[in-house]
């Protein structure tokens, strides 16, 4: 905790606390990577639970270019926030979950690419997925959903610096 209260008040944690134009547009960039990467992994579940039979799975493999950005910038706004209010933010439970659901959100993305790039053909195919990947896509899209919900319970339940 000494380690938090110490980076709430550094200039960097003093910066985005005092400073609304920052924490407003670190909180503006957290949503669009969080959109990027979001949408993107739901683009994908679609297309995987047949949805979107006419999209190739090999456009995926260039839009995780972009997926990583998103995420990228997720982490280095997600960074920044938590460096002006950490000592709030590890003991609020919504945030703890949201960590928790991205963390299995991204395993099961990472364990669905494997199961896709393993079928016969690869990912190129454009046939239907397997019921295991379409398992696995149901469970991924529910662990989005619910650090997307986390997330913004946060907002609601934490204390402001």
């Amino acid at each position: 905790m000494e380690f938090l209260e110490w980076l709430g008040r550094s200039p960097l944690g003093s910066w985005v606390s005092e400073n609304q134009l920052v924490y407003y547009g670190l909180l503006s960039g957290h949503a669009i990577g969080m959109g990027v990467v979001v949408g993107i992994v739901f683009m994908l579940g679609a297309r995987v639970l047949g949805l979107s039979k006419s999209l190739p799975y090999d456009v995926f493999e260039q839009l995780y270019r972009l997926a990583w950005a998103g995420f990228g910038l997720n982490l280095l706004t997600g960074l920044f926030l938590f460096a002006a209010n950490g000592r709030h933010l590890i003991e609020n439970p919504p945030f703890l979950l949201k960590l928790t659901f991205i963390a299995l959100g991204g395993l099961t993305l990472w364990a669905l690419t494997r199961t896709l790039a393993a079928a016969p053909g690869g990912l190129g195919t454009g046939g239907p997925a397997s019921t295991r990947a379409k398992s696995i896509t149901a469970v991924m899209l529910l662990l989005w959903t619910a650090a997307i919900i986390s997330g913004r319970i946060i907002a609601y339940t934490i204390k402001y610096v």
